[in-house]
């Protein structure tokens, strides 16, 4: 029998068992990512909640954060805007804030109702700009942020979800974008240099 057979043969019955881990049910730890922080449990279950950050470290970049400061939750996010569209980015903001980025995500939703003492949530986009690369030394490294939404309790609870959900299955959400939170901010000019 081949090695390759007996290999298959052997995980047959985990399978048939129902005991294999499907990958779209796989959360992804953050391991020693937020190693020694007292909030490190609150900042995985955001994460969770909001479907947020899916690679683990060495992949996952340092300025991916999850930020937690008395009734205010900061989320920052690197989404590279190259080959985007500005309806796009604004878009991806909207569904991954409020309605979570995966199928398994609850976003604004979760997160206020799991966490009655946050007032305030914030979703920031940056991208990381790393400058030529010469040999074996690390590139130089800045980043920029270029989006950033912010909602309180109280407008998240006047908010209609259903335009929310209209908009992000026509994948136009630039006018939810500019109604549906305190602040809106948008732009790129920072990325241009």
């Amino acid at each position: 029998m081949s090695g390759v057979t007996a290999l298959a043969l052997s995980a047959a019955p985990a399978y048939a068992q129902g005991q294999a881990q499907r990958m779209d049910a796989a959360r992804p730890g953050t391991g020693a990512f937020y190693a020694g922080d007292p909030q490190a449990r609150e900042k995985e279950r955001l994460e969770e909640v909001f479907g947020i950050h899916l690679t683990i470290p060495p992949r996952r970049h340092a300025s991916e954060r999850v930020e937690i400061n008395d009734s205010a939750v900061t989320i920052a996010v690197w989404q590279p805007s190259s080959g985007q569209s500005d309806t796009a980015l604004q878009t991806r903001a909207v569904q991954w804030f409020l309605l979570g980025r995966t199928q398994f995500s609850t976003g604004s939703r979760g997160l206020f109702s799991e966490w009655p003492e946050v007032q305030v949530a914030t979703l920031v986009f940056h991208d990381v700009l790393r400058k030529d690369q010469k040999g074996r030394r690390l590139a130089a490294e800045t980043v920029v942020p270029y989006l950033r939404v912010k909602l309180t309790r109280a407008r998240f609870e006047r908010l209609k979800l259903k335009a929310v959900e209209a908009c992000v299955e026509k994948d136009d959400c630039a006018a939810v974008f500019k109604a549906a939170f305190d602040e809106a901010r948008f732009d790129r000019k920072g990325l241009k240099r």
